[in-house]
This record gives C-alpha cells, structure tokens and sequence, in this order.
C-alpha cells in the first residue's frame, strides 16, 4: 500500500532543508553570480514565484508587504525580513521592527549602511520565474532609495536561477523516494487493475491516476494525460477513446511532494489473447528512443548550453538514422522551472537566449525526447516512441535516473 509521509514530518524535512539552502548554499551562490545584495519584495497574493521557495514549508503566501534582503559582504553573510515576523524568526533576522516606520524607508537605510556594489532585483526578459518584481514594487523600492543605491539596481537573473535550480544532497536523495512514489502509481495505472481492454477510456485511466495522487494528499503540476496509438488511427496520439488489444499507451504524469515536481511519460502495450510479451517490432522502434536517451546522457557535459548540448544531441542522433525529437527542461520547486533547457518540442533549431545558459552541478531535469518509427506491421505507419524520466546532473558528471525500466514498454 502506497503511503506519504505525514504533513507534520514532510514540513519539518522541508524546513530543516530550506535553512540549509539559506544559510549554506546561498551564500556560495552570491559569491559565485557577484551579487553581495539580493532584494526580494512582493505583496500579499502577488507574490513573487522566488520569495514562495523562500518560505516555511507552512506558510502559503506573503503577509500584506513582504521583503527578503540577502547580503553577502565583507561584513559577512545574512538573511533579513523587512516584513512582519510571523514564523521566519529561525530563518531570517527580523530587519524590520517598528510597525509605525514604513518597510521601505528602513530598507533603504539598511541598504546604505551596507552600501553594497551590486544589488539584485528580480527581473528578467527570459524566464518569467525570475521576474517576479511587480511594478508597483520596483517604483516604492527606487524612491526608497538614495540616488546613489538606485544606480546598484541590475537583474538577478544568473543568482536567482541558480537559487532555483540548485540542489542539496539532501534533495538529490529525496528525490529518489519523490519520482519512486509518482512511479508506483503510473505502474499501477498500466496493468489489468485499471485497464480493461474493450472497456476502460484513457480519460479513465487519467481520472484514476489523478485520484490516486489525491487520495495520498498529495496534488499534480498538469493534469495527467494517456493517450493511444494504433494501426489505422491518424497521428501520433488520441485521447478518450476506449482502450483495446494491440494498443500503444502512453501517460506523461507529474506529481508534486516534498515541494518539488517529479515528471515522467512511459509506454505501455496492451497485450492481445495469447500474446506474453511486447511485439519485437514495437521494442525495436522503443530501442531507438532508449539510444537517443543514451546520446542525450552522453552529452550533458557541465558548462555547455542547452543549445550546445541541443544541436549536438540532434546530429549524433540523425548519423545514427534515428528520427529524434528533444526537449530537456530543468525541474524543481517548478515543472518547467528555470535552468538549462535543450529545446523545445516545437522549436528544434534552437531556442535563442532561453536556451544559453550553462548546464551545472547537483541540478535536475526531466530528460523528455522521443523518436519516430516507420512500422510495416502497421501497414508503414509513423509511431511515436516517447520518453521522459526525472534525473539529476550530479558532480561525477553523469545524468543519473532515480529509477529503473526507463528502457522498456509495459506489458499490459
């Protein structure tokens, strides 16, 4: 029987993780971006997408205005909040103390008795997670602040996705016990428990998955989705239709837990009357796509871009006569969160800036590709045989899964 762990127990983990991130990992990531100042500040129910990964595991937004200031200089590292104390004293150190004084004034005298160089604010033309700075906000922080600190003011963008996407040890390890769970539930969808061929609809199959994730407390980051393909059936995919013998299934389902996301899409075929095993001609099309993930693993190489790694992974794919799609994205405390990406399904050129930042350590992905196969048996139809696990780019310098049978279809 699947169980979570308690509520209790899940926020004191989450907890005790995040003042490691604070206080530890933080500190190394100012020096190595070259911000000694980071100010963060948003209102209640408009918070920023960063200050959320900021905050106890128990608190759910910010309270009326909010602000974090991180300074790391040669008076050392801290962690403030210029906002009301509820909660966040074993975090941060209480900036703000006199509720008749306004929160901005007595910011911007913190900030010139530090007098930092560099000042980040979250703000960004790329990733919209880094641009939670609402205007309303930016305008109160400038008039705030001296003129001479207004000229400090710059994007947070490199310090504000290594935040995001940078990962403990302690979080590489839960993650395994994060992607098992999402995976017992997926195994469980594709087998004879759930399907019955000739009856149950993938629109079934994605109520049930859906159920089970909230049957443990437990919610999803998109809706679970299963689709089918078949001889004769157009395209490369068909939701709500009845499921029968011979199919070709395939879920993608992400959960969340722990606060981080999981991401995941498999295969499963469904067995016709007298047959034990999956068809050699599917495993051989599903082959090709467990190689290209072989290639992909290869040539995430710590510095290069996802762009670099894009076009590296699309040649080695085409000399080998596979016909591959990729689209690698960093995932966390968001599913499509911040990072390095390698493509995107719709645009395997390239993707500009979004794609140039720098593949690092102790990050993770959801390694999602696929290859497309020319099946006679099928009458020489085009099958899709898609992929996508979870996995962490760890210091040995390996894409490690957190999870067996990447590299195979369900027999259902």
């Amino acid at each position: 029987m699947r169980k979570t762990v308690s509520l209790k127990k899940q926020y004191e983990i989450m907890d005790n993780t995040l003042y490691d991130r604070i206080h530890h990992l933080l500190p190394k990531l100012m020096e190595e971006t070259g911000y000694d100042m980071w100010i963060i500040p948003c209102r209640e129910y408009n918070e920023d997408p960063i200050f959320k990964t900021m905050l106890p595991a128990g608190a759910q937004s910010a309270r009326r205005q909010s602000c974090l200031v991180f300074v790391n200089d040669e008076q050392g590292y801290g962690a403030y909040n210029f906002g009301r104390a509820g909660g966040m004293s074993r975090f941060y150190i209480q900036g703000y103390t006199d509720n008749s004084k306004d929160q901005f004034e007595e910011l911007a005298k913190f900030v010139r008795a530090r007098n930092p160089k560099k000042i980040g604010i979250n703000s960004s033309k790329v990733w919209g997670i880094c641009d939670g700075l609402a205007k309303d906000q930016y305008d109160k922080l400038y008039q705030a602040l001296d003129p001479q600190d207004r000229e400090k003011l710059c994007s947070s963008y490199p310090l504000a996705i290594r935040w995001v996407e940078a990962r403990t040890q302690e979080e590489l390890s839960r993650y395994r016990s994060i992607y098992e769970l999402a995976m017992n539930i997926c195994e469980e969808a594709f087998s004879r428990k759930v399907i019955i061929p000739g009856v149950t609809t993938t629109t079934e199959v994605e109520d049930w998955i859906a159920q089970e994730i909230n049957n443990l407390g437990l919610g999803f980051w998109f809706s679970p989705d299963v689709d089918i393909q078949r001889p004769g059936m157009p395209g490369v995919g068909s939701c709500g239709d009845v499921i029968q013998h011979g199919d070709l299934l395939h879920y993608d389902v992400g959960i969340q837990y722990f606060g981080l996301c999981s991401d995941s899409q498999r295969m499963g075929y469904v067995l016709r009357e007298g047959e034990t095993e999956v068809p050699e001609y599917l495993q051989e099309g599903f082959r090709k796509t467990s190689r290209f993930q072989d290639i992909v693993c290869e040539e995430h190489i710590a510095g290069r871009t996802g762009n670099e790694i894009l076009h590296t992974c699309l040649e080695r794919g085409k000399a080998e006569g596979l016909n591959p799609m990729l689209y690698c994205h960093p995932i966390g405390y968001f599913g499509h969160s911040a990072g390095t990406v390698v493509g995107l399904w719709d645009h395997q050129e390239g993707i500009g800036e979004f794609g140039d930042f720098p593949l690092h350590y102790n990050t993770c992905y959801a390694l999602e590709l696929n290859t497309e196969s020319v099946v006679h048996e099928w009458g020489d139809q085009v099958v899709r045989f898609s992929a996508e696990e979870t996995v962490a780019f760890t210091e040995d310098g390996k894409l490690s899964y957190f999870y067996p049978g990447r590299d195979r279809i369900y027999a259902i």
